[in-house]
């Protein structure tokens, strides 16, 4: 009787550490709150159920194990990631187990143990996630896989065969065996440190690359006033003569020369490095920008622009989204038989809406609705799209992405106040 109650309690409790590790790791929004909490209940009363019928820890691994990595399919992610953060998680678990029974008792498999190696147990098993949700790891919101990832999964797999074969193996040295279990604890929380590491090196790196994008376009745009400016002065220079030009052939009632002389004005004022000037100096700034790469590239582009001087939107967040999304943009459509891609963006009514298309080629890296990068080196990209829907998201925005005969789209839908 009270093996069963130790048992439903102890797992109980530790199903809810195993939705606040999900917290560390995952977005908590999960679209169907039903869906959640039925595979959460599957997953105390399948391992309940194993552990209770058998009393078998090669049973209680692969449930454990399967149902945790099917925990993780309710959220949003890489499946790389997810089959990294089980291999953490469900680590972390075993280890706590073997330390707290190995602690209180000589364990024989199969036998009995001292119940309260149970609770302390998830007692263990709630400092571990608490260290780890408030030193370890930052920045959950990040679909992130870090570089060598096989590498950092192999040393949670591998500790959990060791604790298996040292369970199997019922060493009776009770000191080897708490030892070990320790040892291994602690190498597998400092692997949570390592993981936040390379996440703040990536993330650093990510931030970099997005300030030198930020002043390239800013020196762009640098060269496009200075060079206006200097065609600006050459005429007025000489408008004394083209005024005079002018009048004389309106004396002579000379029309067509006359508009001719006028295109031909308008053609030295044009600036071949100045696509568009909508008013909005950040916006013009990194669209004027990104336009030229995608000449350089061969890509044709149309594009419409309408904005007032002021949209109500931080210059870092107009970078992070027109800058990835053209990016990638110019990127597919280099790769495709057409070449083309077109923007579309308007203000009204303190909403801001963007429109961008191109043409593609190249099989899509994606699961449901959720896209990934098709780049080669995946370790060092991939959250572009991420980081596009942050900034949508913090102007409670709306982002939809669309594939369809080889064209791809992004729409987006921004609520913008002049405080942000």
């Amino acid at each position: 009787m009270f093996d069963w109650i130790t048992a439903l309690g102890t797992n109980l409790f530790r199903t809810f550490i195993l939705k606040k590790f999900m917290a560390v790791f995952f977005l908590e929004e999960v679209e169907n709150v039903r869906k959640e909490r039925t595979v959460y209940l599957l997953f105390f009363i399948a391992t309940t159920a194993v552990y209770l019928a058998f009393h078998f820890p090669p049973a209680n691994i692969l449930t454990n194990i399967l149902m945790i990595y099917g925990i993780t399919q309710l959220y949003e992610g890489n499946q790389k990631k997810k089959i990294l953060v089980t291999m953490l998680i469900y680590g972390i678990n075993m280890i706590c187990d073997v330390f707290a029974v190995y602690t209180f008792s000589d364990y024989i498999v199969g036998g009995d143990y001292n119940e309260i190696a149970a609770y302390v147990t998830v007692l263990l098993i709630s400092i571990c996630e608490f260290i780890i949700e408030r030193y370890a790891v930052e920045k959950r919101y990040v679909s992130f896989i870090p570089p060598y990832w096989d590498v950092l999964i192999c040393i949670p797999a591998v500790s959990i065969i060791l604790l298996f074969i040292l369970l199997m193996s019922n060493l009776n040295n009770q000191f080897v065996l708490v030892s070990v279990s320790a040892g291994i604890l602690l190498i597998n929380m400092l692997i949570f440190y390592l993981y936040n590491a390379l996440m703040d090196a990536y993330l650093r790196l990510e931030d970099k690359n997005l300030l030198e994008r930020q002043a390239a376009s800013y020196a762009n745009q640098l060269d496009v006033v200075m060079q206006s400016e200097e065609k600006i002065r050459a005429l007025r220079h000489d408008m004394k003569h083209h005024l005079n030009e002018l009048a004389i052939m309106a004396g002579r009632k000379e029309n067509r020369e006359i508009a001719d002389y006028i295109e031909s004005m308008q053609g030295f004022m044009t600036n071949t490095k100045e696509y568009l000037s909508s008013g909005n100096k950040e916006v013009d700034s990194i669209l004027n920008y990104m336009l030229s790469k995608a000449e350089h590239a061969g890509v044709n582009t149309e594009y419409k622009v309408n904005l007032p001087r002021e949209i109500g939107v931080q210059v870092f967040d107009l970078n992070v989204i027109f800058g990835n999304l053209l990016e990638n943009a110019i990127l597919a459509a280099e790769q495709s038989e057409d070449r083309w891609v077109s923007l579309f963006v308007r203000y009204e009514k303190g909403m801001l809406f963007m429109e961008i298309k191109n043409s593609y080629s190249h099989h899509l890296n994606k699961k449901g609705k959720q896209y990934f990068t098709t780049k080669r080196d995946a370790g060092e990209h991939g959250i572009g799209l991420q980081n596009v829907r942050m900034a949508v998201n913090k102007y409670h925005g709306n982002m939809e992405i669309s594939d369809e005969e080889s064209v791809f789209a992004v729409r987006i839908m921004m609520y913008t106040t002049e405080d942000k």
